[in-house]
């Protein structure tokens, strides 16, 4: 068993053709991954592999560990480097297998493919993803189940599995949890900002930021109402 983060932008498909703010929210979570994963020397788990799929990206650690602090504590340290571009993200954990298939791709397929993975279709071409498993499988089943908001899931039952310091509140009328990762604060989270180089915005600047897309982006009552309660945000639903 391996733990994974599934980790995607929020409110993509629908900012995508007004701005190129998604896209610029995509790229800084794609550098924060980049950055941890060369700067940032993880203890057991050795190392980690990220995928991109569309707008987010799966992160799958190498082996399993008794704690799931790693795993919250870079979700936590990825969704606060997101959020400094003024858009937000959100991420779900969960354990599962993960390999390579594409052993099971055809013959031809294999066979016509180059180093990157490409398989040429005369004048076109074809891209493939070579990874799956239940750890990917789970991470976005919980993502899925989780509710609007810039939320950071997971499954109840992991929680024992957290630091007690991490701050956890239950999701009502669900199996899941969801991670405050606007005011939860741990040396582990702020060794990985320090070390990998990322943004590290304080909660006093995430609640402005909120704020701020809160008030100026069309954003929905439901999304606002359970990202104010579970990340603890104390901010008005409208400004008045």
């Amino acid at each position: 068993m391996r733990w994974s983060i599934y980790i995607d932008i929020e409110g993509f498909s629908a900012k995508y053709e007004e701005s190129d703010s998604a896209l610029w929210a995509l790229s800084k979570l794609m550098d924060g991954i980049f950055r941890v994963g060369t700067n940032y020397d993880f203890p057991d788990e050795n190392r980690i592999f990220a995928h991109q799929t569309g707008d987010g990206f799966i992160i799958v650690s190498d082996f399993a560990g008794d704690s799931l602090e790693v795993p919250v504590a870079l979700g936590i340290a990825l969704l606060r480097h997101v959020a400094t571009t003024g858009r937000f993200a959100k991420a779900a954990i969960a354990e599962g297998k993960f390999a390579d298939v594409s052993g099971c791709y055809p013959k031809a397929v294999r066979d016509a493919q180059d180093s990157s993975g490409r398989v040429q279709l005369n004048e076109g071409f074809m891209t493939t993803f070579p990874v799956m498993g239940t750890a990917l499988i789970n991470a976005i089943a919980t993502d899925k189940a989780s509710p609007s908001g810039a939320l950071f899931s997971m499954n109840k039952a992991l929680t024992n599995r957290v630091p007690s310091d991490y701050i956890i509140r239950s999701v009502g009328g669900t199996d899941l949890v969801a991670i405050d990762w606007v005011n939860t604060n741990s040396e582990l989270i702020a060794e990985i900002q320090r070390t990998a180089g990322l943004e590290a915005p304080d909660a006093k600047r995430l609640r402005d930021l909120f704020g701020i897309y809160f008030y100026t982006q069309g954003v929905k009552d439901e999304w606002k109402a359970n990202s104010n309660w579970l990340l603890s945000l104390r901010l008005a639903p409208n400004r008045t």
